[in-house]
């Protein structure tokens, strides 16, 4: 079987599901190549939307929710139409892309690239079997406007809001949010602090805001490196935020209790090291920490379909926020054993199991 799976450059978190379930597909012997749908308009008009999402995300937050907001409601303004227009235009390209290369299964983990697909399909009369593999814990705009065979949902909990878009029963499968293999490989806190170089002695806090590195991390940084017990110790992840990571590596901690990291690739071993991770609400990151039953702290960064992630996981003990000071809710609840014992349990209980597993059984099986 030979399957096409569309990204997108918008947030690392569509390309880290894609890879999870490629992982998987090659595993089991299949072919599987994962594209940025964008560049079927062109290559330099998805740099340019990347970018300013980026962008969006780090600077303008709330004009970002608000985008969001518009979009939700179904208002259909010239912007909102003028895009959709924009978006079909690369469906020729992608429908001549899937006959030439002869694939027999196309995924998607964006509402952009299954809007494409869908278009594709009207248009061109591709008949390849499909399906969307959502990244958040919504069905977010403007996935009522596809057409996908197969929709792939985070958690059973959130069928509700897909079926009251539109999206039929029988589509709908809750496999759970795909991330990659390496978080279902779990190490205790002294394995994972000793390959980290970390203060054994030490509880670890985790800070950081998606592959972006966005929201207030600096202020956070600043009031938890003088306010943190002395048994405490804080790593921040700026990701791909190299300007944050310069601003944080010029700051003085006369207590030695911060290390500021960049991009990084192991993740996975600062979650297994950490007692809890502060963070915003990504659908992705928020997976991984419930792979890892590893309590959150949610900042409300973003907003968006952000949103609904928090609800999701707050609501079932995983995760907690404040109106207040997040440094303070963090270091309340580091006080706390059996509180954030109970975070993990919640975690364990809402757990779907491997969803990259998940979603290749039902590909196959289809």
């Amino acid at each position: 079987m030979k399957v096409l799976i569309l990204s997108s450059n918008t947030g690392e978190g569509h390309n880290s599901a894609a890879a999870a379930v490629a992982s998987k597909l090659t595993e089991r012997g299949h072919s599987c190549d994962i594209k940025d749908a964008l560049t079927y308009i062109s290559g330099g008009m998805s740099d340019f939307i990347c970018g300013w999402h980026v962008r969006l995300y780090r600077k303008a937050p709330k004009l970002f929710d608000l985008g969001y907001k518009v979009v939700e409601k179904g208002q259909n303004t010239k912007w909102g139409v003028g895009f959709a227009a924009f978006l079909n235009k690369g469906a020729k390209n992608l429908a001549a892309d899937v006959r030439k290369s002869g694939y027999d299964r196309v995924l998607s983990t964006h509402p952009f690239s299954a809007f494409m697909f869908t278009t594709a399909v009207k248009k061109y009369a591709l008949t390849v079997k499909s399906g969307f593999i959502a990244t958040d814990y919504t069905c977010s705009p403007p996935v009522e406007r596809t057409c996908m065979d197969l929709y792939f949902i985070p958690h059973k909990e959130v069928a509700h809001d897909f079926l009251s878009k539109g999206i039929p029963e029988y589509k709908i499968v809750a496999s759970g949010l795909p991330v990659r293999g390496e978080f279902y490989k779990r190490y205790n806190k002294t394995a994972a602090k000793r390959a980290l170089g970390l203060p054994q002695d030490k509880h670890n806090l985790l800070l950081m805001c998606g592959s972006m590195g966005c929201g207030p991390l600096k202020q956070i940084t600043q009031r938890l490196s003088v306010t943190m017990p002395d048994d405490a110790h804080l790593t921040v992840i700026c990701g791909s935020n190299k300007k944050l990571k310069r601003e944080l590596k010029t700051l003085r901690y006369p207590r030695g209790n911060v290390r500021v990291v960049g991009f990084t690739n192991r993740i996975n071993y600062y979650m297994d090291s950490a007692d809890m991770i502060i963070t915003k609400a990504g659908g992705i990151t928020c997976t991984e920490a419930m792979v890892k039953r590893l309590p959150m702290v949610l900042i409300n960064a973003v907003g968006g379909c952000e949103t609904y992630n928090r609800t999701f996981f707050i609501s079932r003990g995983g995760a907690v926020e404040t109106s207040g000071k997040i440094t303070d809710l963090a270091l309340q609840l580091l006080k706390k054993p059996r509180r954030l014992e109970d975070m993990s349990a919640a975690m364990d209980a809402i757990y779907p199991g491997n969803a990259a597993e998940n979603i290749c059984d039902y590909i196959c099986k289809e």
